[in-house]
């Protein structure tokens, strides 16, 4: 048996090799994403992982003998979903690994912003000192901040806990969870406009997907306090960038802090760059060295179970089992 992975961010792929090796199965690392290069080498795989290549509906239906596409990460918008079904392949992702890694990154954005941390540390290097070296308009306690969450997944659950802890109010909004189940956490559902109206800080945790690509245009900028910023650990297209610019221009809002943008990398140009009212992450949100290993291992794994047979844990398009 052959698994191929596409693409992958790992410094070495021993803990996967291991894995495989104890179950007979190859494994073949291309490094590579554009689509002739990955047909070319997966077409007889039995096994797929994949980081940021596209699966499209063309690399799908060149597949001969695949089984399972394994997508090393959360979102899995990458991958052709009903093509995959289709085609009989299950596709799964690996939504655990990162949840301590992103709600950790989001909260810490949210404390720099608070506590003026960039401001504090441009005034240094300018040579200024002492508390008035910068500026203390609308300079408020974080536990007299309202957090709003987009989406009420793993993440945003991880995050509501850590604001908990620093007593800040919490509000949510997910068509998706129920009232009851939301206020087991401590947190308030409320509709997308309120969210918009009450929320210091939005944090965006949503995957992407046809109802939220662009979910955060003008008019939802419009609705935000001028005081509150927004902030996006999630996907970048949740968020129509060039009306972020204007929301910004206009001071619609205060600021955003952003580890995802619609196309990445930006080029040196790019108009959020550069600003003191964004701070801007390289997609760094779910990465540290345990959620790498994890990442690693629980993608080899479901692999493992895919090819023995087995059902994947979290396996995203379960129909594929009935056909």
């Amino acid at each position: 048996m052959k698994t191929v992975i596409t693409d992958h961010p790992f410094p070495t792929l021993d803990l996967a090799q291991a894995i495989f090796s104890r179950h007979g199965i190859d494994l073949e690392a291309m490094q590579a994403r554009d689509e002739e290069t990955v047909i070319a080498h997966a077409r007889t795989a039995d096994a797929m992982m994949v980081g940021m290549a596209r699966i499209d509906k063309k690399v799908v239906d060149a597949l001969e003998r695949c089984k399972v596409i394994v997508r090393l990460g959360v979102g899995f918008d990458n991958v052709d979903l009903p093509a995959a079904t289709s085609r009989r392949i299950m596709v799964v992702n690996v939504p655990d690994f990162c949840t301590e890694e992103v709600s950790d990154h989001a909260m810490a954005l949210i404390l720099i912003i608070a506590r003026r941390v960039i401001p504090g540390q441009k005034a240094v290097r300018e040579g200024k000192w002492g508390p008035m070296a910068i500026d203390f308009t609308s300079f408020k306690r974080v536990r007299e901040q309202t957090l709003g969450l987009y989406g009420f997944g793993r993440i945003a659950r991880g995050m509501a806990e850590k604001a908990r802890g620093f007593k800040m109010a919490c509000v949510a909004y997910d068509p998706f969870v129920s009232k009851e189940a939301m206020a087991a956490t401590g947190v308030e559902k409320v509709d997308l406009k309120e969210l918009l109206i009450r929320s210091d800080y939005l944090s965006l945790h949503s995957p992407l997907t046809k109802e939220t690509e662009n979910a955060f245009g003008l008019e939802e900028f419009r609705t935000m306090k001028p005081t509150a910023w927004i902030i996006n650990t999630s996907r970048g297209p949740v968020i129509r960038e060039e009306d972020l610019i204007k929301a910004l221009d206009d001071r619609m809002i205060a600021g955003a802090a952003l580890d995802v943008l619609a196309k990445e990398p930006p080029d040196g140009n790019h108009p959020l760059l550069n600003r003191e009212n964004v701070i801007l992450t390289p997609h760094m949100a779910s990465w540290t060295w345990d959620s790498r290993n994890d990442l690693q291992t629980k993608g080899a794994e479901e692999v493992v179970r895919a090819l023995k047979g087995e059902r994947p844990k979290n396996l995203v398009n379960p129909e594929v089992l009935s056909r």
